[in-house]
């Protein structure tokens, strides 16, 4: 079985969670560094993060099923600013073409790509780099 990186987590709380919902739904999968990240959680960074790994296979119906459950907890988020529960996911990659678009991303992200997952309220447009407090 060959297995391929889905999403890394800094909570194992949430990669657990995350991983039930896969095994739930029939999806192999399994987690990697966490029980290192666990025990110490300085080391969180020198590791990676827990990563959680599916099956090649299960690979497109496990992105498909995450996307499903986040936009249906997106549904009870209230927008802190105009109290309306009309927030999505806004994704972002920078995969520059040219040399020094990619040497830059190497020097300051340590990769020649970077990706970015923001929330924005479609209400009053403001834009949420983590999700606000569901309370």
């Amino acid at each position: 079985m060959e297995f391929k990186l889905i999403a890394t987590y800094d909570n194992y709380m949430l990669a657990n969670m995350t991983m039930g919902l896969l095994t739930e739904n029939g999806i192999k999968c399994q987690l990697k560094d966490e029980h290192i990240v666990t025990v110490d959680p300085l080391l969180n960074p020198a590791v990676g993060g827990i990563k959680l790994l599916v099956e090649e296979n299960d690979f497109e119906a496990a992105v498909a099923l995450m996307k499903e459950a986040e936009n249906d907890y997106l549904k009870d988020i209230t927008c802190p600013r105009c109290k309306s529960n009309s927030l999505v996911v806004e994704e972002k990659t920078n995969n520059p073409t040219d040399f020094w678009g990619k040497l830059k991303n190497q020097v300051l992200f340590g990769q020649p790509s970077t990706y970015s997952k923001g929330y924005r309220c479609t209400n009053c447009k403001k834009y949420f780099e983590e999700l606000p407090p569901s309370f």
